[in-house]
């Protein structure tokens, strides 16, 4: 390596470590602190929130959809439990997925089931 390469290297070293928190979780709030900080400002107001978390939503509804059809063998519309044994996640909780109690989860019962995920914490609750 030449002297200019390594000095360069030496300076920017300390503006990696940085730019890569060493923590998981602080480098997870940092990503989506800057996802959500969509005019770049240093903050994030209550429209950058709420476009944000629509794109969340709507992100997970859609990968809720693909899921449901991929388990969805038979194509008949709903989910049995031996066809939910193909997400473990989903058969563990098949009992409690299923709000109507018929055997079977409908894609309703499903995007019920990830709204209330999504609001579990939410304030107020």
């Amino acid at each position: 390596m030449n002297k200019t390469a390594l000095l360069i290297a030496l300076c920017a070293a300390p503006l990696l470590a940085q730019a890569a928190p060493a923590d998981p979780k602080q480098a997870y709030i940092d990503s989506t602190f800057t996802a959500m900080d969509n005019n770049k400002d240093g903050r994030v107001d209550k429209g950058e929130f709420a476009t944000y978390q629509q794109a969340r939503f709507s992100k997970q509804a859609d990968s809720i959809d693909a899921a449901f059809a991929a388990m969805d063998k038979n194509k008949d519309g709903k989910i049995s439990k031996e066809e939910a044994t193909v997400v473990p996640e989903i058969a563990k909780y098949f009992t409690g997925l299923d709000t109507d109690g018929d055997g079977y989860l409908s894609l309703k019962e499903m995007q019920q089931a990830m709204v209330a995920a999504q609001t579990a914490d939410a304030p107020g609750k």
